[in-house]
């Protein structure tokens, strides 16, 4: 028979497992069920209360629940549940045994026990309050079979070691849900964008790539990826990728622009993404945000961003996302019923204001900016 562990070597087993729960929700029931066991519980219930609302949009059920007892207790015994008025006084990292609040006879005359604890063999409650962010709350709920003897001081022990654990697991599990919803929220909107976009490391790793720059790794003949890594068919490109991705993974985390070359070239910017970003999760890894600007493709841009973005006039930022587009300065002139020296005046303001040399480069420049 092996020895029994000590409270410490209990807790450490315990917070171990809540730890690998914070990105596994199998790990984290896991790691609640390995709490309840310890405590001598049969079942437990955590669940997440927006105060704002009163609502319940999360909750971690024991795989041994009958789930349609949890609706039952919902629809008919949540109302005149003695134990909540004691839960709402909690503050994070404490718990309550309900014993040392409700003697017997309270209980044999609470519906709650007497009925519904009853009727699924149930009877002792410790709830520990295992996060408040004063939005919303995790509450966690053990329960031992009614044959058992109330929760006492081994039990109070192993939840006093355990909680300083459980607190900090319970947030970093909070910050996690939170980054992978924004990050969902984030990646549908950047695979509604008209350009491709990825997520790299310095090697070059894909993390993650849009629905356009996905079909630009599959289909594109001046792209050459090769498992799982960025890479492009032109040597030279090649190396200018390399040393941008570098450069933006580093401590300098230094952007880059530079094209593959040829008639029509794919534009190519490199930005440092910063570690808190969403697209980012919780890694400590340096990333860095990939765009592609493919001249073949249509954008839908906005004169008034342009506008906004580069402190130019109107009728700037109108020929300049004509440009953009691939009109001529004379198709421009003509659309917009303007000489083509006022045209060509307005390109020089923007060359001034942007700070561009070539026409080539304001037009990237606007692309990116789309």
């Amino acid at each position: 028979m092996p020895p029994r562990l000590s409270l410490l070597e209990c807790s450490q087993s315990i917070a171990a497992r809540l730890y690998e729960g914070i990105a596994a929700p199998d790990q984290w029931q896991a790691g609640l069920g390995l709490l309840a066991a310890k405590v001598g519980g049969q079942a437990f219930h955590q669940v997440t209360v927006d105060l704002r609302d009163g609502s319940v949009p999360d909750r971690v059920i024991c795989d041994a629940a009958p789930l349609h007892k949890f609706d039952e207790y919902a629809e008919h015994y949540v109302q005149g549940d003695e134990r909540l008025a004691l839960f709402a006084h909690l503050r994070e990292g404490s718990f309550i045994l309900d014993h040392e609040h409700l003697d017997s006879r309270q209980m044999s005359r609470s519906a709650v026990y007497a009925d519904f604890l009853r009727s699924v063999d149930l009877r002792h409650t410790l709830c520990i309050l295992q996060r408040d962010d004063g939005h919303t709350r995790d509450y966690l709920g053990i329960m031992r079979p009614a044959d058992h003897r109330p929760y006492g001081d081994r039990e109070r022990a192993l939840l006093e070691l355990v909680m300083p654990d459980m607190v900090r697991a319970s947030r970093l599990r909070a910050r996690m849900r939170q980054l992978q919803r924004e990050a969902l929220v984030g990646r549908a909107a950047l695979d509604g964008l008209p350009r491709g976009v990825a997520v790299v490391d310095a090697r070059g790793r894909i993390e993650y790539a849009n629905a356009r720059a996905e079909r630009y790794l599959r289909t594109s003949p001046w792209l050459a990826p090769k498992g799982g890594i960025l890479g492009m068919r032109d040597a030279a490109t090649q190396r200018r990728l390399q040393a941008a991705l570098s450069q933006a993974c580093s401590t300098a985390r230094k952007a880059d622009l530079f094209s593959t070359g040829g008639p029509l070239p794919v534009w190519i910017t490199v930005l440092p993404l910063d570690t808190l970003h969403l697209l980012a999760g919780l890694r400590d890894t340096p990333l860095a945000l990939v765009i592609f600007s493919v001249p073949t493709d249509r954008l839908p841009l906005d004169t008034q961003l342009i506008v906004r973005a580069l402190g130019i006039t109107p009728a700037e930022a109108r020929l300049a996302l004509a440009l953009a587009t691939g009109q001529t300065i004379k198709e421009y002139a003509a659309a917009q019923a303007v000489s083509p020296e006022t045209a060509r005046s307005h390109l020089k303001n923007l060359f001034r204001k942007t700070g561009c040399r070539r026409q080539v480069e304001l037009v990237q420049l606007i692309r990116t900016l789309a």
